[in-house]
């Protein structure tokens, strides 16, 4: 499977796991399952926060494999790319 890399959910209790991934010691997201009589089981991806009041969710997934997937990992520090939309600076001709 295409997750088979990432490290798996550790769970924290019946319908909560917490995704690990460059931080060893702070999770990165937590999945929370929730059972919806219309629509079944649904994976909540929430972005992890110490502060609950700060924890945003993410995305949404129909299995916990799938919601551990869409937690990325963060990028080494210097190597993100800038945005391609903007340039940073412009340089005018002053013809």
């Amino acid at each position: 499977m295409a997750s088979s890399h990432l490290p798996k959910p550790i769970r924290f209790d019946g319908d909560t796991w917490l995704c690990m991934r460059n931080d060893p010691t702070a999770p990165k997201a937590i999945i929370r399952r929730f059972r919806d009589v219309k629509h079944g089981t649904v994976f909540l991806v929430i972005r992890w926060a110490l502060d609950p009041a700060e924890q945003q969710l993410m995305a949404s997934a129909p299995s916990l494999e799938r919601a551990n997937e869409l937690v990325r990992f963060d990028p080494p520090k210097g190597t993100a790319p800038t945005f391609a939309g903007y340039p940073h600076a412009t340089t005018r001709d002053a013809g």
